[in-house]
């Protein structure tokens, strides 16, 4: 499993992540993943390249029926776990079940 399948399977543990498509597009790693809570899914679309040493360009777009929301930033590893929580739990919180 890839970055984000890990981080939500380690912090969350009433979501189930079913890995769609995991790959590596030269330096960058591509995560689609399907993650279900509460009988709603939603679908999350991550990927990362690393710039330097502890430090990634990164990006996500995470939708369901409710919203759709769309990140990106260059952080180290720590900085991308905290801004994925965070979006993590505003889709949960809009999904009701947060």
């Amino acid at each position: 499993m890839g970055y984000l399948s890990d981080m939500l399977s380690k912090e969350y543990g009433n979501l189930e992540v079913r890995e769609v498509y995991s790959t590596k597009l030269g330096e960058t790693d591509v995560e689609i993943l399907e993650v279900s809570v509460g009988g709603e899914k939603f679908i999350a679309m991550f990927q990362s390249v690393p710039v330097k040493e502890n430090l990634y360009k990164w990006s996500i777009i995470i939708t369901s029926a409710h919203n759709t929301r769309t990140l990106k930033g260059m952080d180290t590893l720590e900085g991308i776990k905290l801004a994925l929580k965070s979006s993590i739990e505003a889709m949960m919180a809009g999904m009701g079940k947060g």
